[in-house]
């Protein structure tokens, strides 16, 4: 209903149908025939998941051949969008169900939670939700709107600085909001909202069953984004304006707060990764498991840590090459010599951390360290760009494949998404891939990941999150780094890097000496100078 990456336990109908559970991907299921379409980071997941269906590439053409044996597709139009909607019309014949028929056959689905929604602090959203709606509505004015209905919940969470308990990994509210000139409407569960946050935030909350009876009574063309409100609701002899979701480039634009508070979480959450490394290397009897849970450990007893940010990838071997391997009992298996990916990241109070290092066991082989290397040269050179105003991730992401590519090379993922703040770990509209048009801007963040998976034997993914911020020179901007955790030393090429990278290297590892050394013990310090070389 939300278009989400991440859903609640109850919401979990593709996993239930086909065994696959990745973020990204759907089903067509007929009498005859069972198609699955993921993207790159997830094929040979879905290989493996989901053995009774076709696995496809989540790619237009391969939508259309499947398509073009089929005279009619039913769907759910409270799952589908209004902007998704348009683009199968032109394929064939939609149909819109009045009941999921995956909800009928799900004997044992689990039951909704009701989990209380709670005030974001100012302290950390860093403008007050009053300001934020003042805002909006000099927009509407501004636009001749009379009522816009935001059906992101990240959106809503942010107007209103609001966060909830709903979902893994994301601290939002399941919710929409109907903003006028006089009054905000929040649809949600009622239970959720306590009448004393009720009060706090200023709103009227009213229960999704009555959503279309109180668009309706407004009598006007309701202002709401394409992409995110159910098809569902055009079913209803209501009037819609298609515009842009109002507050997503607002909330990708971090302002000084934010900033902050994603800086301060970074240096703290380095402190977390330093200690599971220096954990690491001591160990030699240890499975996937057993490391991403010491992880777990390290980050609880960080400062305003409220969970993970994403279900940690922890993959060693051919495991890491599988872009979003998540390990299972069926899947565990001990670390022993050879490359160790870790993909993790942190909630905070103030921010939002996503990490990918790669730690190697026993020597390397010179196939490693050169693999490594050129992602390596790829990452920095990203991470050492400077733009003009106006540029956009697809305008970059060449820079981060570019010595891959000399070698025959490539990675099947974007080398960058957004990140929210206490919000998505994975948030638009800005990010570095070859698809991504949003102009960057002063207060974002993105990631800069670039890989390299060699199926069957190991996978390397580096990746920091960096903030976009104006250089000295007018009119241009760069990155400044989030991420403070050093690099694997010994899977690096020394001689492949030239002086300009070296450069940033040493400039890299102060920042990681100046702002992080200072958290850590005596002994930590000593151990985290051996890496800083």
């Amino acid at each position: 209903m939300f278009q989400g990456e991440y859903v609640a336990a109850c919401d979990e109908r593709l996993a239930w149908v086909s065994g696959f559970t990745g973020s990204a991907g759907f089903a067509i299921i007929t009498l005859t025939a069972a198609h699955l379409f993921v993207d790159g980071r997830y094929t040979l997941q879905a290989e493996i998941q989901a053995k009774d269906f076709t696995i496809h590439s989540l790619i237009p053409r391969e939508i259309d051949e499947v398509c073009s044996g089929l005279q009619t597709l039913h769907y759910d139009p409270w799952l589908v969008s209004m902007q998704q909607i348009l683009s199968w019309q032109e394929r064939l014949e939609m149909v819109p169900l009045h009941f999921n028929p995956i909800d009928f056959l799900w004997q044992d689905r689990p039951p909704a939670e009701i989990n209380l929604a709670y005030d974001y602090s100012v302290v950390y959203a860093g403008v007050e939700r009053e300001q934020k709606l003042v805002n909006l509505r000099q927009t509407m004015q501004r636009s001749g709107i009379k009522v816009w209905l935001i059906s992101n919940p990240e959106s809503v969470c942010w107007l209103l600085n609001l966060r909830g308990q709903d979902l893994p990994y994301v601290p939002v509210v399941h919710c929409m909001a109907m903003v006028t000139v006089n009054e905000v409407v929040l649809f949600c569960e009622p239970a959720k909202i306590s009448q004393s946050l009720q009060q706090t935030i200023g709103v009227k909350v009213v229960s999704f069953s009555n959503i279309l009876s109180v668009l309706k009574a407004e009598n006007c063309i309701i202002t709401a984004c394409r992409a995110s409100t159910p098809s569902a609701l055009l079913e209803s002899d209501l009037s819609f304006e298609w515009n842009v979701d109002v507050c997503e480039i607002n909330r990708a634009k971090k302002n000084i707060s934010e900033q902050k508070g994603m800086q301060n979480c970074h240096k703290r959450d380095a402190v977390a990764l330093l200690r599971f490394w220096q954990w690491f290397e001591k160990q030699n009897s240890i499975t996937e498991i057993d490391a991403q849970d010491y992880l777990g450990t390290c980050r609880s007893a960080i400062e305003m840590y409220q969970g993970d940010s994403f279900a940690t990838i922890s993959g060693y071997g051919a495991h890491g090459a599988i872009v979003h391997y998540r390990a299972t009992k069926e899947t565990n298996i001990r670390i022993g010599e050879g490359l160790y990916l870790l993909d993790s990241g942190g909630q905070y109070l103030d921010g939002t951390t996503d990490i990918t290092r790669v730690f190697c066991k026993g020597v390397p082989t010179k196939e490693q360290r050169t693999h490594y290397t050129l992602v390596l040269k790829g990452h920095i050179a990203l991470a050492n760009v400077r733009f003009p105003v106006g540029t956009t991730g697809a305008q970059l992401d060449v820079l981060a494949r570019q010595y891959l590519w000399g070698q025959g090379l490539d990675y099947a993922h974007g080398t960058g998404h957004g990140v929210g703040s206490f919000l998505n770990v994975h948030e638009g509209p800005q990010g570095i891939s070859k698809a991504n048009r949003a102009p960057l801007e002063p207060g974002m963040v993105v990631s800069n990941e670039p890989g390299l998976y060699i199926t069957g034997q190991y996978g390397i993914r580096i990746e920091n999150l960096q903030m976009v911020q104006n250089s000295a020179f007018d009119g241009f901007l760069e990155f400044v780094p989030l991420t403070m955790v050093p690099y694997e030393a010994k899977l690096i090429d020394w001689s492949m890097l030239n002086a300009a990278e070296l450069a940033w290297l040493q400039q890299y590892y102060q920042m990681i000496q100046e702002h992080v050394a200072p958290l850590l013990d005596a002994d930590e310090k000593i151990w985290l100078e051996k890496k800083l070389i």
